[in-house]
Order: structure tokens, then C-alpha cells, then sequence
């Protein structure tokens, strides 16, 4: 019998592995899909460069316990904040016009963290009865960080959040990087958990395609959408408690499609993140030449992105050859490449959405979510950490603490 299984070979999978691993645990993780790092995974083939069809920015870089592995991997980082532009009717907005919404989305993320401070749970939209001029601008921002629009935010969640320093785009890739990081880690691939018995004395059986495996405790390093879709069984069911936390941390949408042009067609542009102005409701940024590449990857968030991304690949394409022919003229439609990078979370059967926001009124479902179920199951994922929620070192520092009480657990 094994000590622990862990079933999903996420950043927080993987970081739970490594505990086990350096404890000496008998163990194994299972992977439904056929690559380890879950959201953290880099295509490079398909452009010619490293392109994240997931996580891509180390955030609080500070804080994070996996800034370190750039340097021992030898990877590359863009030091310092990537040039935010907004477009404004086919048009880069002038500097003073730039500065003047940056300054007011801004100034709508402190009132959030404001809010949080004084314990206030109410929709993110609540805490702005009046609008200003740049606020559809805010509302797709806020959009774009948390997947799901300040309507069906929690104030209290978003403010908990630890936002602190540059996000560092990682230009080898993040999923490389994790990758990189985990070799030597025993994963199974292709092996999805469909059923976890957890209610023998004899200990915990997770029921596989290749078979049944048997241990003394099991890590869920699954994505909530996963637990919410029932992907997996359980016997007996997950206690009311647990499935109560499940269905108050909803999945919200960001899909990629990156793009390779022949020539430079921007200009001036390099290492910039750029939001054209489409509404409230169409919230897409565009990374431009990043490391001075000739190469777009356009993130499309919230609702209309999981519409957009089930029409696939080619309509995610050309919208955002609209939106960039639209700003710098048809030269982007004659210049770029056939080949797309294309990345559909919401609808990836083992995936099910990019990361998690709390439901007002529940922004503690996450200290729910993570609380073991009778010291056998525990649970890991950006959904349980308070502090980093949707970030790849949220994940990992939740598998580390999954593993830890796991092998405590196994000593009593």
C-alpha cells in the first residue's frame, strides 16, 4: 500500500510530490493529461519560441518561493513592469490620456482592498454606484485579473489577494520552467482518478483506467472545476461542508491565441501589454513583441471568452487580427503567419476554466476548501491559498502544506 497518492500533477501536485519525495514517502501522483503543469504548460514548437498557453508571470516576485528556480535553471526573466497601453477607438491613447485611466483603475483596486480592510463582502461592483469616465475600462481590467466580472466578485476575496512588485513574464516559459523543476518526480500520465473509496478501514483506494491503487491518504490537486463537474467519485460522497466550498469558488475563463507575424508591423511597441477598449464586457489584452519578438498572444477573459473560445481556434484568430488590424491597419493581416497557438481552458475535460473567484458573501470558502476531510483526503490548488489565489506559487505553496499535513497525519 502506498502512503499517499496525489492526483494531479499541477504546480500544486508536483509541489506536494517534492515533499513527499524528500520525506520518503511512498507515493505516486496520477495526471489525466498527457503533460505535467496543468494551466503551466509552454508550447515552443509550434510558433518557433516559447509561447505559455497558461500561467506566464511570476507575480510578487518578492514573495515567491519559485523566483529562485529562474537562476538555478537558467532561465530568463523580463526585469521590470511591462509598458500598459490602452486603445481607444482604432487609437493608442496619448500619454496624459494613458496615465489618467491607468490612475483610475488604480484607484478602483484600492477601493477594493479599502473594502476588504473593513471586512466588507459585498460584489465588487456594489462598491461602485457611480462610474467614472475610464470605468468600463476598470470593469475590464478587473475582468482580465480575475476571469469573472466585478459583478460576481467578492470584494473580500479579491482584497485578501497579495499583489506586490512587477509580474515577471517568464521568457523561456513557466510551464518549461516547472517542468524543468520536476524531473526526477514519479507522475503517471494518461491516468485520470475516476473514483476515490475512502470510507474502508483498510485505507483509500483511487480507481484508475490501468487499474486500482491503494493508500493511507490522498492528495486532490485538481482544479475545482473538476470537483465541481464530479469528474472524480467519491464513496462515500464529500461531506456538505466540502462540496458547499466547491460550488462557492466558480471557475472564470481566460483563453490564449498567440500569433507569429514576418516582420515587425508595430512600430515602436516591444514588452507591452496592451487593452483595446471594447466594453465592459469584452475584456482582452494583447501582449505585444514581448522580448522583442514578432509575436501577439491575446488573452480573451470572463464569459464572452469561454463563448469565443468554443467557436476554436481560427475565430479567436481573427478576432484578435480585428482588434489589432484595427489599431495598426490591415499591414497585421498581411504579415502574419498561418500557425496559431491556441489554448481553450474552459473546455479541456480535465481542466474546466482558468482559476477561481469566491462568490460574494464566500470569500471563505477558501480555508473550507482546504481543510482535510477526516485526515485522509486533502486538498491542494490555487483555489485554497488565501493570499495567492489564481497564481502558479499559490498552487505550490497549497501542495506543499497538503503534503505536509498528509505525512503528519500518516505519523499519528
Amino acid at each position: 500500500m502506498l502512503d499517499v497518492i496525489v492526483v494531479g500533477a499541477g504546480a500544486a501536485g508536483l509541489a506536494a510530490a517534492r515533499k513527499l519525495q524528500e520525506a520518503r514517502a511512498h507515493h505516486i501522483v496520477l495526471e489525466a493529461k498527457p503533460w505535467i503543469g496543468g494551466r503551466t504548460v509552454t508550447d515552443a514548437a509550434t510558433l518557433g519560441v516559447p509561447i505559455d498557453l497558461g500561467a506566464h508571470w511570476l507575480h510578487s516576485p518578492a514573495l515567491n518561493p519559485l523566483a529562485p528556480l529562474v537562476d538555478r535553471h537558467a532561465f530568463h526573466v523580463k526585469h521590470g513592469a511591462e509598458d500598459f497601453r490602452v486603445a481607444q477607438d482604432g487609437h493608442l491613447l496619448d500619454a496624459a490620456a494613458n496615465a489618467e485611466c491607468l490612475a483610475y483603475i488604480d484607484h478602483c483596486f484600492d477601493k477594493i482592498v479599502a473594502a476588504g480592510n473593513e471586512r466588507v463582502d459585498c460584489t465588487v461592483a456594489d462598491l461602485f454606484p457611480f462610474h467614472g469616465k475610464w470605468h468600463p475600462m476598470f470593469e475590464a481590467a478587473f475582468t482580465a485579473k480575475q476571469g469573472v466580472p466585478a459583478r460576481e466578485a467578492s470584494a473580500q476575496d479579491f482584497a485578501r489577494y497579495i499583489w506586490e512588485g512587477d509580474d515577471l513574464p517568464v521568457l523561456d516559459g513557466f510551464g518549461a520552467l516547472l517542468a524543468r523543476h520536476a524531473q526526477g518526480l514519479e507522475v503517471k500520465l494518461n491516468t485520470p482518478a475516476q473514483r476515490v473509496s475512502w470510507g474502508g478501514a483498510q485505507g483509500i483506494a483511487v480507481e484508475t483506467p490501468d487499474g486500482t491503487l491503494q493508500a493511507r491518504a490522498v492528495i486532490l490537486a485538481v482544479p475545482v472545476g473538476i470537483l465541481a463537474a464530479e469528474a472524480i467519485r467519491f464513496d462515500p460522497a464529500l461531506p456538505a461542508w466540502k462540496l458547499g466550498a466547491i460550488a462557492d469558488l466558480p471557475m472564470g475563463s481566460c483563453n490564449k491565441v498567440a500569433l507569429a507575424f514576418s516582420r515587425n508591423v508595430f512600430g515602436e511597441l516591444a514588452d507591452v501589454m496592451l487593452m483595446p477598449d471594447l466594453g465592459p464586457d469584452q475584456a482582452v489584452e494583447l501582449v505585444i513583441r514581448e522580448g522583442g519578438r514578432d509575436t501577439v498572444t491575446a488573452m480573451f477573459n470572463g464569459p464572452f471568452a469561454k463563448d469565443l473560445a468554443a467557436q476554436g481556434d481560427r475565430a479567436c484568430a481573427e478576432f484578435a487580427l480585428s482588434a489589432l488590424a484595427g489599431i495598426f491597419g490591415n499591414d497585421v493581416r498581411q504579415a502574419v503567419q498561418p500557425r496559431v497557438v491556441f489554448a481553450d481552458w474552459d473546455h479541456d475535460p480535465w481542466i474546466r476554466g482558468c482559476y477561481t473567484a469566491a462568490k460574494p458573501g464566500r470569500a471563505d470558502a477558501r480555508a473550507i476548501l482546504a481543510r482535510a476531510v477526516e485526515e485522509r483526503l486533502f486538498f491542494a490548488g490555487e483555489a485554497t491559498h488565501e493570499r495567492f489565489m489564481g497564481d502558479v506559487h499559490g498552487a505550490h505553496l497549497s501542495g506543499e502544506a497538503a503534503a505536509e499535513a498528509a505525512l503528519a497525519s500518516l505519523r499519528r
